[in-house]
Formats: C-alpha cells, structure tokens, sequence
C-alpha cells in the first residue's frame, strides 16, 4: 500500500519539478541577439533536457524499486502461507497422535482390567474345585499350584491308569481352567511316588503318570501345547519344595500314611503376565 502511495505522488512531484525547470528556463531565457544569447539560450535548453530527464530516470528507478519491494512483500506472504499450512497440518498431526495414543491408553488399561479380572475368575474358580473335591491350593509369583493327593486322583497300583473316582474329580479342575483359558500361560504336571521301589523304576511310574494326566487334560479339552509332564520319583516328599537327601525322604516316609501323602500330583498352573503399560 505504501509503495502504491508513494508511486502515485512521485510523478506529481516530478512533474512539478519538471515544470519549475522549464518555467525558470522561459523566466531566464535570454533576449537579443548574438553568439553569448544563443549560448546561454542552448544551456538553458540543456538544463532544461537534464531536469527532464532527471525526472524520467527517477521516476523508473522508483518503479523497479517498488516492484522489487512488492515481489519481495508477495514472496514472503508465500513465504508465510506456506509455513502456516506446514504448521497447520503439523498440528493436525500431533492431534492425531494425541488421540492415536489416548486410544492406545484406554486399550492398555481396559487390558490390564480384563487380564486382573480373569486372573481373579481362575484363582476363586480353582479354589471352589479345590475345595469340592479336597484337594489343596496355594499361589505363589503368579503360580497356582494344585496338590491332588492319592485319595483324589488315583491309580491302580504301581500303574498309571487313571481310575473312574480321580477321572471324576479331575474334570472338575478341567472345568474350572476351561471357563477362564485364556488366563493361563502354562500348566506342568509332576507326578510323585512314595520310597517303595527302586528310584529309576518310580521315576518312570511317576513320569507315567503326570502324562497320565496330561493326557486327561489334553483330551478333555486343554490345549496340548500348554502341557508338559515331569516325573520326580520320591525324591520330592510332600511338603518339601524341593528334593531332598535321603534321610529326609527316609523320615518322610516312615508309615504308611506318610507314603500316602507323598503319592501326589502336582498341577503347577502359570498365570499369564499382566499386559505392560504403554509407554
């Protein structure tokens, strides 16, 4: 707008003093005749011409300089323009990934409370089967652990057929992981013998039978791959987490009722992990 206004009053002050030029020039131009008339006569016309010219020259080099001025003044509007698109769709993008991440929170947290949820379904479900049938129940770091002695899932002496009464009993384990699945990692099945025997011929009866039950469970609808068996011989007595010298498993197995307790399956049931927070 500046450059406009000072484009359009330039000419007229040019014009002006192109006009006082060749007013003075007629003001002051000589009279009479003579060779020093016509020279003062020329210089006047050529003052005359300069002023003219002058203003002419300095009427275009202010136009260019007002061009300049405006392609500059429009490049940077473009300039401008631009970077308030780049911003603008900046923005935009960040409000996308504000709300992609919001999404991704409340996924996370809803996730969190689905596998606390499920945790706690499988935890008081086997603890109902557990109590129905009597059998024992403890959890430790995520471990459900099942302790299904001889009197509840039995077998046949020195076999690993499953008898009807511990088929019976089992399923009611089965129902209680099947109604909440997909909340558990992993199940291992050890099987355990009491002292009778040599240690290579229980550990094979023992290992018989934990597959024994893997089988069961496999069949009765627990995904395979989650299964795995071990047999641990007496070398684990009951109450012992790990096995023991055999003195220990000796006194541990002195009577018949305490050679009744080591005759045990233990289902060692993983929890799945709690899902991570995003970060």
């Amino acid at each position: 707008m500046n450059s406009f206004l000072a484009l359009f009053t330039l000419p007229v002050g040019l014009l002006t003093i192109v006009a006082v030029v060749i007013a003075l020039a007629f003001a002051l131009w000589p009279r009479g005749q003579g060779l020093g008339v016509w020279a003062r006569r020329v210089v006047a016309v050529v003052i005359t011409a300069l002023g003219v010219t002058g203003a002419a020259v300095t009427y275009h080099v202010a136009t260019l300089r007002a061009q300049a001025e405006s392609n500059k003044t429009a490049d940077v509007m473009k300039d401008m323009a631009s970077v308030k698109k780049e911003l603008t769709n900046a923005l935009a993008q960040n409000r996308m990934q504000e709300a992609k991440l919001a999404s991704l929170e409340r996924t996370a947290s809803e996730q969190r409370q689905m596998d606390a949820d499920r945790a706690a379904a499988l935890e008081a479900d086997l603890q109902k089967a557990m109590q129905d049938i009597g059998a024992m129940f403890s959890e430790r770091n995520g471990v459900i652990e099942l302790v299904l002695k001889d009197a509840i899932v039995n077998f046949d002496t020195d076999l690993s057929t499953l008898q009807c009464g511990g088929k019976e009993r089992l399923s009611r384990v089965v129902g209680a992981i099947s109604r909440v699945l997909d909340a558990v990692e992993s199940i291992v099945v050890v099987g355990h013998t009491d002292m009778r025997g040599t240690v290579a011929h229980n550990d094979q009866l023992s290992r018989m039978r934990a597959d024994a039950v893997v089988k069961y469970l496999a069949d009765s609808g627990v995904p395979r791959k989650m299964l795995s068996g071990v047999g641990k011989s007496f070398m684990q007595p009951a109450g012992f987490d790990g096995e023991q010298t055999m003195a220990v498993i000796k006194k541990a197995n002195e009577n018949d009722k305490e050679m009744s307790e080591n005759r045990r399956v233990q289902l060692l049931i993983r929890r799945k992990a709690a899902t991570p927070p995003t970060k």
